[in-house]
C-alpha cells in the first residue's frame, strides 16, 4: 500500500499548497535579480532601487532567483505553484525514504520487510505537515531548497552510519556547492554534520570520514560568484541578531506566545512520548543501583539521535524559523516509536489499508473541491497594490517610505519613478543601521529628527501596525492622505499637491492579473 500512501500524500500536499496563494514579500526582489541575470548575463552586487545608504551586495539566494524567474517567465504563476507542490512533496518523500532506511536497519535481525510490514501512515504525516504549516506553506520561498537539501544530507549521513558506507559521503560537498549558491541555510547542513560527528564519537564509532566530509563541504562554500567575501557574509548572516523580524522571534516569546498551537501541541506530545519511552527503558534495566541503571541507559542510547533531537528542539524554541528542522528530525527518529505505539497498535494490515483508502478518498475530494473553489493563481491582496497603482498612473516621482516587508514589491512595480527606503534584504544590501532608522521613524522618541534626514516624498503605511506614525504625520499638517485601501494608506507631502488625480481601479482581480508587470527591463 506504499503507492496508495504516496498518491494520498501528493493529493494532500497539493490541496494545502493551492490554498495558500500569497506571494512572499521578498519574492519580488528575487524576480529582479533573476530578470537582470537573464537579460544582462550578470549578477547584481548593488541595490539600484533605494534612495538610502547601501553597500556591496553578496546575494546568498542568487541561485533561487534564477530558478524562480525562469519558472515564472516560462510557465507563469501556475508553474510556480506546481513547483511548490513538487518541492513540498519531495520533502515528505525524503522523510519517508530515511524512515524506511532506518526501519531496514532496526528490524534486520528479525528479517521483516519494512515496507510490507508497516506501510507509511498518512495520519502521521498529516500531523507532521500541519505542525509546521505556518512556515512551509507560503508561496515559493528560497528556504524550501534548504529543507530539501537538509534531508538529502540527513539521508546520506544515516545511510553512511547505518550501512557503514563511507563512499556515499561525496554527496555532501557536491550538493554543498549547489546549496550554498541557492540559499544561506546551507549552514544547517554543516550543523547537522557537526552533530553527527559528536554523536558518533560518543557512540565510540569512527568519525574521521565525517570530519573529512565536513572540511571538504566547508571549502565547497568558496565556490561562488563572489569569492571569499561571500563566505564571510554567510557567517555574518547566521550570527546576526534580528530583534525586529517576526519569523526570527522565539516560539514562546511575547510575539508568538499565543500562536503556532499546532506545533506546540505536536512537539509537546512528541516530548512526552519520548520521555515515556525512556522511562520504560529505564525501568526494564535489571540493576540494583540508580547510577548503574543510568549508566546502562546511556550506554544503550543512540547518542547521535539524542543530540540531534535535543539541539533541534532547542533551536525551534529559539526561533520559529527553525521549527521545520525539529519536526523533520523528530518524524524521522521517532516514527517507529510513535507509529507502533499509537497509529498502528492492535490494528491489522487489512484495517490499516481500509483506513488509508478512506483517507485517500477524503483527500481526493478535498483536492477536487479546492481546485474548483480556488484557481491556481497567486494574489497581492496583502500588499499595497492600490497605493502603488495610484503613484504609477499619476506619474508621481520621488522617494517612497514603506515598511521593509512591502519594499521589494513597491520597487518592482514603481521603479524608476520611485525609489524605496529599504526592503527585506536588510542584512545583505543596506547600511547596518538602516533598519534601526526605519524603526526609529515608526515608533522612536526622536522620530522627527530621523524623518527629516531622509528627504521623503511619499509614505505608504499599514494602518494597523504603523498607526503611531500616521497620527504623528497628520499632526504635523505637512502631509495629507491621498488614497486609502483595505489595509494601507498613501500619504503625500502637501507641497506635492495633485490636481485632479486619476483614481486606480478598485477591483483586486485587476491587480492580480497585472501583478508581474514591471518597468525594470534591461533590454
Amino acid at each position: 500500500m506504499i503507492i496508495l500512501f504516496y498518491i494520498s500524500m501528493f493529493l494532500y500536499i497539493s490541496t494545502i499548497s493551492v490554498m495558500s496563494t500569497y506571494v512572499d514579500y521578498d519574492f519580488w526582489a528575487r524576480l529582479i535579480v533573476g530578470k537582470t541575470f537573464f537579460q544582462t548575463g550578470t549578477l547584481l552586487n548593488f541595490d539600484f532601487q533605494s534612495f538610502g545608504p547601501t553597500r556591496q551586495w553578496f546575494d546568498h539566494e542568487w541561485g533561487s532567483s534564477l530558478i524562480f524567474y525562469g519558472i515564472l517567465d516560462n510557465f507563469g504563476e501556475t508553474g510556480l505553484i506546481i513547483f511548490k507542490i513538487i518541492m513540498n512533496f519531495l520533502i515528505i518523500f525524503m522523510v519517508t525514504k530515511i524512515i524506511l532506511l532506518r526501519r531496514k536497519h532496526l528490524y534486520k535481525d528479525i528479517k521483516i520487510n519494512p515496507i510490507k510490514e508497516a506501510p507509511l501512515n498518512i495520519l502521521f504525516f498529516i500531523l507532521l505537515t500541519q505542525s509546521m504549516l505556518n512556515i512551509i506553506n507560503t508561496t515559493v520561498r528560497c528556504q524550501v531548497f534548504t529543507f530539501f537539501f537538509f534531508l538529502v544530507w540527513f539521508y546520506t549521513l544515516e545511510k553512511s552510519r547505518l550501512e557503514n558506507s563511507r563512499k556515499i559521503l561525496w554527496i555532501l560537498p557536491v550538493t554543498m556547492i549547489l546549496w550554498s549558491n541557492i540559499h544561506g541555510g546551507c549552514f544547517t547542513g554543516l550543523g547537522l554534520l557537526g552533530l553527527y560527528i559528536v554523536g558518533e564519537f560518543l557512540n565510540k564509532k569512527p568519525v574521521k570520514h565525517y570530519v573529512i566530509a565536513f572540511i571538504t563541504s566547508f571549502f565547497a562554500l568558496f565556490i561562488n560568484p563572489y569569492g571569499i567575501k561571500y563566505v564571510y557574509f554567510l557567517f555574518h548572516a547566521i550570527t546576526m541578531k534580528r530583534p525586529s523580524i517576526t519569523e526570527w522571534q522565539p516560539l514562546w516569546g511575547k510575539l508568538h506566545f499565543f500562536k503556532f498551537f499546532k506545533f506546540k501541541i505536536w512537539s509537546t506530545c512528541t516530548a512526552l512520548i519520548s520521555a515515556i519511552i525512556l522511562i520504560k527503558k529505564y525501568n526494564r534495566i535489571q540493576k540494583p543501583l540508580i547510577s548503574e541503571k543510568f549508566k546502562n541507559l546511556y550506554q544503550n542510547l543512540d547518542k547521535t539521535k539524542a543530540i540531534v533531537l535535543i539541539v533541534m528542539f532547542l533551536l525551534s524554541l529559539k526561533t520559529i524559523r527553525l521549527i521545520p528542522f525539529f519536526t523533520i528530525s523528530a518524524a524521522i527518529y521517532l516514527y517507529d516509536d510513535i507509529y507502533t505505539k499509537i497509529f498502528n497498535k492492535k490494528m491489522s494490515n487489512v484495517l490499516n489499508n481500509i483506513k488509508e483508502i478512506f483517507l485517500g478518498i477524503l483527500i481526493l475530494i478535498s483536492f477536487v473541491y479546492t481546485m474548483h473553489t480556488i484557481k491556481i493563481k497567486t494574489t497581492v491582496r496583502h500588499l499595497p497594490y492600490l497605493e502603488a497603482e495610484f503613484l504609477k498612473i499619476n506619474n508621481l516621482k520621488g522617494n517612497l517610505l514603506a515598511d521593509f516587508h512591502q519594499g521589494s514589491f513597491l520597487a518592482y512595480k514603481l521603479y524608476p519613478n520611485n525609489f524605496i527606503f529599504m526592503d527585506g534584504r536588510y542584512e545583505e544590501t543596506y547600511d547596518p543601521n538602516q533598519l534601526n532608522r526605519l524603526k526609529e521613524i515608526h515608533i522612536g522618541p526622536n522620530w522627527q529628527d530621523e524623518f527629516d534626514k531622509q528627504h521623503i516624498d511619499y509614505i505608504i503605511l499599514d494602518m494597523k501596525s504603523e498607526g503611531m506614525l500616521y497620527q504623528r504625520l497628520l499632526h504635523t499638517k505637512e502631509w495629507y492622505p491621498a488614497i486609502t485601501g483595505n489595509k494601507f494608506i498613501l500619504l503625500i507631502r502637501k507641497d506635492k499637491k495633485i490636481i485632479n488625480p486619476k483614481l486606480p481601479p478598485a477591483d483586486l482581480e485587476y491587480y492580480d492579473k497585472h501583478k508581474w508587470e514591471t518597468n525594470i527591463n534591461w533590454r
